[in-house]
Parts: structure tokens; sequence; C-alpha cells
């Protein structure tokens, strides 16, 4: 499986959030280590990279954040009723919600994953974090395409020992927000990834 691997330049992203941009949440912490794995769709992505990647960096249990669009709602309860899998809301409205759901272990990861894999290929959002539920909403002023805009948004607190993944724009790729040693440099990303993946250095202009 191919895969490009990127470092994303500072002038490419801040804390605050950006609608079209990076990031659409706001970041709190120290974020020393972003970068981008791209090449590839992710509905058609090997089914057990991902898995096996989260397995590798010892990131169980996984904390997923995600707008769920009113008409998936059901369908969200229902698979975490199914397969034991916590969660709450951060917010329940009419139109859509902010639920984080704590997956323990790699079997509940490939039930919920397609799921997730459908929200943020429609650019609904959709991320995760390591070992420690970081979320949380708060209103803040947006930049972007909401430019002025102030709305309640995802607040996501970069802690000690933490990462953060985030389903890029049309599901294209996976950004990686981290703090962790084990992703401060190219050589040692490529290391945690699973052995059938073959990856490829991008250089970001």
């Amino acid at each position: 499986m191919d895969i490009e691997v990127g470092y994303l330049p500072k002038r490419y992203y801040d804390s605050n959030p950006d609608a079209g941009g990076f990031f659409p949440f706001t970041l709190e912490g120290t974020t020393p280590y972003v970068f981008s794995i791209d090449g590839f769709y992710l509905p058609e992505l090997d089914e057990n990279f991902l898995p096996l990647w989260m397995r590798n960096i010892k990131a169980f249990p996984l904390y997923f954040c995600a707008e769920v669009p009113t008409y998936l709602k059901y369908e969200i309860e229902h698979k975490c009723q199914e397969f034991n899998i916590g969660y709450r809301y951060l917010t329940n409205k009419y139109d859509r919600s902010v639920i984080v759901t704590a997956i323990q272990n790699e079997k509940q990861f490939k039930e919920i994953f397609p799921f997730y894999i459908t929200l943020g290929s429609g650019n609904d959002l959709v991320l995760w974090s390591t070992n420690k539920d970081v979320f949380r909403l708060e209103q803040r002023e947006w930049k972007g395409n909401w430019e002025g805009k102030v709305v309640e948004t995802v607040v996501v607190k970069v802690e000690v020992d933490t990462s953060i993944f985030w389903i890029g724009y049309d599901g294209e790729n996976i950004a990686v927000i981290s703090n962790q040693l084990n992703f401060s440099t190219y050589e040692k990303i490529i290391r945690t990834f699973p052995i059938f993946v073959v990856p490829k250095l991008c250089e970001y202009e």
C-alpha cells in the first residue's frame, strides 16, 4: 500500500478554527509535530491499515469526536449499543449533534470506523485522540470561509503524550497533530506503519 507522508509548514495552520482550511476546530496546547498522510481515498484504503497503525503506536483507547447529522443519529447510537461502545454528546441539536465515542480495542474500531469514513468523506468533522478524551465545545471566532463568524466550536486540548487524527476534506488525507516523539521525524513516523505500507516523503511548499 502506497502513501505519502509530509510535515505541514507552520504557515498552513494555527490554533484558530479555519473553515475550509487547517483546521476546522480549535487547538490548545503544544503541537510540535503536524503532518499529513496522503495519496489515497479513505473509502478505498486498506481496512487493516488504521487498526494496525493504532495498535503499533499503543493508541487505545481512542476517543472519536464527530459531527453527526440528525438522520444518522440513530445509526451511531445503535452501533454503540451493539458493540458496547461508550458515548457522550457535546451537543444534541435538531439538525446535527457532536458526539464523543470511546473505542477500547481494534475490534470496536473495525466495527465503527466505516461509519466515520462516511461522515469524514462527506466533510462532516471527524477526529480522534489517543488514550485521552480531549474534546469540548466553546464559542470561537472563525477564519476562512466563515471569517469573523462566532459559533460553537470543537476545542481540542492537546495534552502531554497525545496525538490527534483528523479526516481531511473529501476523505483524501488524514492529518496528525502530535507531541509524541515517535512522530518527531519522518524516519520515526514510517517505522510505526504496518509492514505492508510503502511510504514516500512529501515536501509541502
